[in-house]
């Protein structure tokens, strides 16, 4: 299966390497083009035990590719995973403005339907929020 996923912190970049390991084609994109040049290059990033090694195979069976382009993530999957950070607020609550951009992302490129999943740490409620999003386009587009 062609599968996306948004962010290539710890959340995403374990989740492509492992989707990756067990045989699934998997592009990851980014905002921080230097860190998707550095995993292009073979260096990782982040510290998680095994991870290191699982990103080099399946980098190199071409089984997981890095992107900083919006429209090739979202064409190249049929199941994407948003992965992006949710820094605090100064209130306390969870900044989810680059989810709901992933969300608007998604919907910007999609030429065909999508699964989408929502991995990113966020309150109970996001996926409901995500899901008014894909929604309200779809109304637009048929009314």
């Amino acid at each position: 299966m062609k599968i996306s996923v948004f962010g290539t912190g710890y959340v995403g970049l374990v989740t492509a390497a492992c989707m990756a390991d067990i045989g699934h084609d998997v592009m990851c994109f980014d905002i921080d083009s230097k860190k998707i040049q550095s995993l292009i290059n073979k260096k990782i990033p982040i510290f998680e035990p095994g991870l290191e090694d699982l990103v080099l195979k399946n980098t190199s069976e071409n089984r997981l590719n890095f992107t900083s382009d919006e429209e090739k993530v979202v064409s190249h999957g049929k199941l994407i995973f948003i992965c992006v950070g949710t820094p605090e607020k100064k209130d306390g609550s969870a900044n989810l403005t680059q989810v709901f951009k992933c969300a608007e992302t998604i919907l910007k490129y999609s030429k065909n339907s999508k699964l989408v999943v929502n991995k990113s740490t966020s309150p109970i409620g996001t996926c409901r929020k995500i899901e008014d999003i894909f929604n309200k386009k779809n109304r637009n587009n048929y009314s």
